[in-house]
């Protein structure tokens, strides 16, 4: 033992070496403590298990840190198939002496044995859930459920318990007497046992070996006038109410004698049974259902503290992933930025329309929006001039993606060749079959350009479909020349008849024209 007030090992006088505190009192707790551990050693020896679980748990009220008393506890936890209880006392034992300490060997053999603990677990499961079953009234469901209790688990005493009731309920009470006696040869002075022994026996008239009706002398019952015999637990007395030397009158006292102790035991004694019975199952009950709330409630702790750990690391990554790619755009941010001040436009141009502006922050969107400002022009002139070239070549798919960039990169249309852009980007969008985005493409043209609205309002899906309904059609393709076209005018360049409204495309530097499928005119 330690000192309880410096914590210093005890030495044989009665004051602290450390302290010099009086333990004298201290010890004497320690050796009531040892007392009671040898008792319920003593009891456990004999397989008085209940007795020694009792002294062993006043011993443990002396002294919480007696470690012999806590494993030996364990055992008969262990003993009675109370394998959740035993490993509780096994672990706090552990915790208290962490070295050279028996307790860690039991819980290493527990552990390492696999199919046992499992056998263990599934006995508890279905132990509860037959007591589940006793309380919604489905006896055959528990009748069932603890025969496999039983025989996973052959040392959980309650179980035998609590099957015995069962039987005792439905009128079989040599199953019960059977289980019963298993019972009693693991703990033989478990009182429930006994007192569930008892009610067969007294049930059945027919005593279990090792058990007798005992009868006081006759001397005795002469002298009191009363005629007295123990049942099991209880002492039944029976009062003589008159005497009579005849053979006759004797007799008839004696069947009176039985019939009204019969009546007793009838009325008072099986109703109380019952009733301690009902209290000692619910009782059992009560407990389970709190070990499994306990479980449950810790099982649910670790599951949302797993939960929020793994939110936690996910939003980490995130935040990562997000910083990785803000620190590479900017990084490109500022290679384009030095592109541009060296003066390779066209290379910055290209890559500052890969750049993902959405990453950038602060002082580099700032620089983001001021090269885009400047390059603008630039970034225009390129996208028009690929998409145009792209559509003359009837690569529709490039043209739209060209011309599409072009537009974005003028949204304010400040360039010349903004309607052109606009023009043309809506007829790829038509020639390529994509009515919804050809359409709006042509509202936007429309809205910007309203003298552009009978050159290109015929190609509108609604207004395409209306006109094949009522019998007339559009004419007309797109020109380079921003919309300034002849219209029907004819022209004979070469033997070649051909109309305004059939170029497509005009050649800058050469001054040819092209039509919509890159055909030369003229």
């Amino acid at each position: 033992m330690r000192c309880i007030y410096c914590n210093t090992p005890l030495a044989a006088i009665d004051y602290c070496v450390g302290c010099g505190a009086d333990v004298n009192l201290l010890k004497r707790i320690g050796r009531i403590s040892n007392l009671l551990y040898n008792r319920g050693l003593e009891k456990a020896q004999v397989r008085d298990l209940s007795g020694a679980i009792s002294c062993l748990k006043q011993s443990l009220k002396f002294n919480k840190e007696n470690i012999d008393a806590r494993n030996l506890l364990g055992l008969c936890y262990y003993e009675t198939g109370e394998a959740v209880s035993a490993l509780t006392e096994w672990v706090i034992s552990k915790n208290l002496m962490p070295e050279g300490n028996l307790a860690e060997q039991y819980i290493a053999r527990l552990q390492n044995d696999k199919n046992n603990l499992d056998a263990i677990n599934q006995s508890i499961r279905k132990y509860n859930q037959s007591i589940e079953y006793c309380r919604q009234g489905h006896e055959d469901m528990a009748v069932m459920q603890l025969k496999k209790v039983v025989s996973r688990n052959p040392h959980l005493v309650k179980a035998q318990q609590l099957l015995a009731v069962l039987y005792m309920k439905s009128g079989e009470y040599e199953k019960a007497r059977r289980l019963l006696k298993k019972a009693l040869a693991i703990d033989n002075t478990n009182t429930t046992t006994l007192r569930y022994m008892t009610h067969v026996e007294e049930t059945t008239g027919r005593t279990s070996p090792g058990r007798s009706h005992r009868r006081e002398n006759d001397e005795e019952r002469q002298s009191s006038g009363t005629l007295r015999y123990v049942s099991g637990t209880e002492t039944i007395i029976t009062p003589t109410t008159f005497r009579d030397s005849s053979t006759v009158a004797t007799f008839i006292n004696i069947v009176l004698g039985a019939l009204l102790g019969g009546a007793i035991i009838w009325f008072m004694a099986v109703p109380a049974l019952q009733q301690q019975m009902q209290h000692a199952a619910n009782r059992q009950v009560t407990d389970a259902n709190q070990q499994l709330s306990s479980g449950t409630a810790q099982l649910q702790d670790l599951q949302n503290q797993i939960s929020d750990y793994e939110n936690a690391v996910e939003n980490a990554n995130q935040e990562r992933d997000e910083a990785l790619n803000q620190v590479e755009q900017t990084s490109q941010l500022m290679a384009i930025a030095a592109q541009y001040v060296n003066g390779e436009q066209s290379a910055a141009v290209d890559a500052l329309g890969r750049l993902d502006e959405g990453a950038l922050k602060d002082d580099a969107k700032v620089l983001y929006d001021s090269l885009k400002s400047n390059v603008g022009a630039y970034m225009f002139d390129q996208y028009y001039t690929n998409g145009t070239t792209a559509y003359v070549q009837g690569d529709y798919a490039l043209a739209a993606d060209q011309l599409k960039a072009a537009v974005e990169a003028d949204p304010d249309g400040n360039q010349a060749n903004h309607y052109n852009a606009l023009y043309y980007l809506a007829f790829a969008y038509f020639n390529l079959g994509d009515s919804t985005n050809a359409d709006e493409r042509f509202n936007q043209l429309i809205e910007k350009y309203p003298n552009s609205a009978g050159e290109v309002s015929g190609y509108i899906s609604a207004n395409r479909n209306a006109g094949s309904a009522s019998g007339y059609s559009t004419q007309g393709e797109a020109s380079m020349d921003g919309g300034q076209s002849g219209g029907d005018v004819t022209i004979i360049d070469g033997g070649q008849t051909w109309s305004w409204s059939d170029v497509a495309w005009t050649d800058p530097n050469t001054g040819l024209h092209y039509d919509m499928y890159g055909n030369l005119l003229g």
